[in-house]
């Protein structure tokens, strides 16, 4: 009986880092580089006529959500304005 409550906590745990934790480590992941790609893009930017582009938790999001297409999305957003 012991084992198998010790069987149902692995799957548990194992359904959790897939639903919960894998996604969030992801974005994670996606926002450390696209934050890197803007600031690539504030700090050479301007050698291609491009403005500066501010870092808020709003484009951070943006960012980690879409990874590098979100990072020309933002980009772009703020060339317009």
């Amino acid at each position: 009986m012991e084992y198998l409550y010790i069987g149902a906590g692995i799957v548990l745990l194992l359904i959790i880092n897939r639903f919960i934790l894998a996604p969030i480590r992801r974005l994670a992941i996606n926002t450390m580089m696209g934050l890197f790609l803007l600031h690539l893009v504030n700090t050479y930017g301007s050698l291609a006529g491009l403005h500066h582009v501010n870092v808020t938790p709003l484009t951070g999001l943006i960012v980690g959500f879409f990874g590098v297409p979100g990072v020309v999305a933002v980009t772009l957003f703020y060339l317009v304005i």
